[in-house]
């Protein structure tokens, strides 16, 4: 009895803003991915818009990141009610606006007499595991990486205990090394054999198991944990502070530089690893050296409101472009599409701040009021009138 309403540490209001304003710099990414680039567009644009996929990666070291920082010390000894605290945070932060979107969707779909087979995958969020790119992409084609944070967040209690048998900063840093050589490896050994040239929609694609598969994006997670761990235990020393005034702008304008790389587009190095280490550089920089000009930027109140609608923002791009009638610049690159094209992603921009606003943040609360075991949630008194009863 005493365990259950114990009252596990939650520690989610502990925010680095710039950390939250890069997120709607890597949902934009993904947004004009799916757009992709207007006719006549020079061609390091193409390549720069077109690979916004990598904004996929950059989210995926960044909750890493993000989750260490926030809840290692309660789960580095994990109890059941540590645990069950933490599944409910990301449950609540996650499931109500990725159900909204999905149940519009597939309302949407059965109005119009589509087919919504398959819709049951993606309700219980295990759609990223089918070999069929399809059926990955169904409905609404971003959500397949909510279907991988969810396994990452099945993850992180069993990850969290090995990973704080690393104390110390050089420790840390050949575990850093040693997974990002075994994501090199992998993409490596998908080079060798011919099938980083495989289709998207070959199941032996690199695509499929370098970008999309839940297991395989462990290595972008893990290299996320292990910078917090570097950040907590040497990112306050005045040599981090002065290494990350340099590495954060690199890592950034190495980002930006591999994107505009035609040779580097669709390549099995592009669906992880090229974009792994800088964006784990990056996230590092920025959380150690936060006084910097781009830190600053990222930290600024509007951009740090957007980043915190971002996770909206990523689920309702498609539906919203489709809706609006985006995406046309490939066809027509005049200047008056492309403010249309800017007018879109205004729009879309200010839906997802009123989604984040109006149902996000209510529902992430409601939920984890409802769901904690914390004394007087009504799931504790429903137990205590349970064991009173008998």
């Amino acid at each position: 009895m005493n365990t259950l309403n114990a009252r596990a540490p939650i520690h989610s209001d502990r925010r680095l803003p710039a950390l939250t304003g890069l997120r709607i710099f890597a949902a934009v990414f993904v947004y004009f991915n799916h757009l992709s680039a207007p006719a006549g567009a020079p061609g390091f644009i193409g390549s720069f818009l077109e690979s916004g996929y990598c904004g996929v990666t950059i989210f995926f070291v960044l909750s890493g990141f993000v989750l260490a920082f926030n809840y290692f010390d309660d789960l580095a000894r994990p109890k059941a009610c540590s645990v069950y605290e933490f599944l409910v945070a990301r449950f609540a932060r996650v499931y109500p606006v990725y159900l909204l979107v999905l149940a519009f969707i597939v309302l949407n779909l059965q109005a119009n007499g589509a087919s919504i087979d398959g819709w049951w995958r993606n309700a219980l969020a295990i759609q990223a595991w089918d070999p069929n790119v399809t059926n990955a992409f169904s409905f609404d084609a971003p959500a397949w990486s909510v279907s991988v944070e969810f396994f990452l967040y099945a993850c992180f209690p069993l990850l969290v205990p090995v990973i704080a048998r690393l104390r110390t900063p050089p420790q840390i840093l050949v575990a850093a090394v040693f997974v990002a050589a075994l994501v090199a490896g992998l993409a490596a050994w998908f080079v060798a054999t011919g099938r980083g040239d495989l289709s998207v929609f070959e199941a032996d694609s690199a695509h499929r198991w370098l970008y999309r598969t839940p297991l395989t994006r462990l290595g972008d997670f893990t290299l996320g944990i292990l910078a917090a761990r570097l950040f907590v235990t040497a990112g306050r020393r005045p040599l981090a502070v002065r290494v990350c005034r340099w590495l954060t702008p690199l890592a950034a304008l190495a980002i930006v530089a591999l994107m505009a790389w035609r040779q580097l587009f669709i390549t099995a190095w592009s669906w992880d690893i090229a974009y792994a280490i800088p964006a784990t550089c990056l996230i590092f920089g920025l959380a150690v050296a936060p006084r910097t000009p781009l830190p600053r930027l990222l930290a600024l109140p509007a951009i740090v409101l957007l980043g915190e609608a971002s996770y909206a923002f990523y689920l309702i791009h498609e539906p919203m472009i489709a809706y609006l009638g985006g995406g046309k610049w490939i066809e027509d690159g005049s200047l008056s599409r492309i403010i249309f094209e800017g007018m879109v992603l205004g729009a879309t921009l200010a839906f997802a701040v009123g989604l984040h606003i109006t149902v996000e943040m209510p529902a992430r609360k409601r939920l984890r009021t409802w769901l904690s075991l914390r004394s007087g949630s009504p799931i504790t008194r429903l137990r205590e009138r349970r064991v009173t009863a008998t």
